[in-house]
């Protein structure tokens, strides 16, 4: 719809509204008085489309999957509309045809599965000639091709929009409600602002990850013979155990045979750990965000690695707060990340040492928006240059017995939660590594 016919349909509205003291609040409602509805009813409203566009103003910024943003958008729309149904179809490689990527109030399998061809159906349509489809009754539209599923024939009134770049349509985003209603402009406007923002997010999107693909594979490139290097020596040791465990069983001898496996099996728990850690960083890492409890994953993170501190005599202390809300994570790469980072303060602490500290601390960040997860120790330390290193592929300060991809991926997942990992290291008195992951999936790292 052009600016010209925008305007001119809100003229004829306001021409054929008679009833100057009970008038329309722009989402289907009538009230009386001068304001339309009441108070209440438009605090109400306005509360809830200013809280969506603020949660989607912080997606554009997100670092997260491009899915998983979308399916967050799809949900905050359908919230902000007051609708049960909300998606969001994106163009295929050789835009054939729109994918339904996002959705809420569909069936789940639906997602990836549902394709509109170019030109067919009011999905395809909207796409096609890159305007606005509003329509009170979708069903009786001639374009209209329903989608698979029982649940389809609820469906009344529907909005769609096109997703444009500059002049490239890259999807259409569609709510969809189950009575008849007519979408007034202030509707109209709402949703193609949304829209604005969803195509934002997703080139915003293709452009980080096609510029963190290229740094990650660089990266690898480069460090290529620093990988080839370390295999080069677990294999060499391996290589040791092969020897010992193959003569003792000539001999006779199964304490020597015994000793030769044990190093064969370190070897190849080692490689494993190399070639996924490899894995996980060079590949793009979806996340199962559930409502998950930090403090207990670090105290089954605790569990895991007593043995170890014992073995080295260091003593593991956890000073975990009270009553820390549920965040969104992936459990499984978290309990990873964190393992690697108390792993890390154990081994930074000399062996001949018996007064050997690792403390974890889980806390609310200051302004209430992030849980914190503090691993400290009183290890060896870094130097400034260590520390403005740490982070970085293939980077160790063990030398042959570490392979410097684990806090490199430990970032990685942190980040692609949209948190935030730092250090903090003074040679010779210890480190302290702080891990700050929002309360929100969607919120911006701080």
């Amino acid at each position: 719809m052009s600016d010209t016919e925008f305007v001119a349909d809100t003229k004829t509205e306001m021409q054929a509204e008679p009833d100057v003291g009970r008038r329309d609040d722009g989402f289907g409602r009538r009230g009386d008085g001068l304001g339309g509805e009441g108070e209440p009813e438009r605090s109400e409203r306005f509360s809830r489309q200013l809280h969506g566009l603020l949660e989607i103003s912080y997606l554009v910024g997100s670092v997260m999957e491009i899915d998983d943003i979308l399916d967050q958008i799809a949900r905050l729309t359908a919230e902000m509309f007051n609708t049960p149904v909300c998606s969001i179809y994106l163009f295929g490689p050789r835009r054939e045809h729109l994918t339904l990527r996002a959705s809420t109030g569909l069936c789940p399998e639906l997602v990836g599965t549902v394709r509109s061809p170019v030109g067919r159906g009011l999905t395809g349509y909207c796409a096609q000639a890159g305007e606005m489809v509003v329509l009170p009754d979708a069903a009786k539209d001639p374009r209209y091709e329903p989608l698979p599923g029982p649940d389809e024939k609820k469906y009344r009134a529907l909005i769609a929009a096109p997703l444009r770049i500059q002049e490239d349509v890259i999807g259409v985003m569609i709510a969809r409600r189950e009575d008849v209603h007519e979408f007034s402009p202030e509707e109209r406007t709402l949703f193609e602002m949304i829209c604005k923002q969803v195509a934002i997010v997703i080139e915003k999107s293709k452009m980080y990850y096609d510029k963190v693909e290229a740094g990650r594979l660089a990266a690898i490139s480069i460090s290529l013979s620093e990988v080839a290097h370390y295999i080069k020596n677990l294999l060499q040791g391996m290589k040791g155990g092969m020897y010992f465990l193959d003569r003792g069983l000539k001999r006779g001898e199964l304490e020597e045979a015994r000793k030769g496996w044990e190093v064969l099996q370190r070897g190849n728990r080692k490689i494993a750990s190399l070639v996924e850690n490899m894995l996980n960083y060079s590949r793009e890492i979806r996340l199962d965000l559930q409502p998950r409890d930090v403090n207990s994953i670090v105290y089954d993170i605790l569990r895991q690695v007593d043995d170890s501190a014992v073995e080295r005599r260091v003593a593991i202390v956890p000073e975990t707060h009270r009553d820390l809300p549920m965040i969104p994570m992936d459990h499984d790469r978290i309990y990873d990340a964190l393992l690697n980072l108390v792993t890390n303060a154990i081994e930074a602490i000399p062996p001949d040492r018996d007064d050997g500290l690792v403390i974890v601390r889980t806390r609310m960040s200051p302004d209430g928006r992030y849980v914190e997860i503090v691993v400290e120790d009183n290890g060896v330390g870094m130097s400034p240059e260590t520390q403005k290193k740490a982070f970085n592929l293939f980077f160790s300060t063990k030398g042959d017995k570490g392979s410097g991809i684990g806090l490199a991926v430990a970032r990685k997942v942190i980040e692609r939660h949209n948190g935030r990992i730092s250090v903090n290291a003074t040679e010779g008195r210890g480190a302290a590594f702080l891990v700050q992951m929002p309360l929100h999936a969607g919120a911006r790292r701080p």
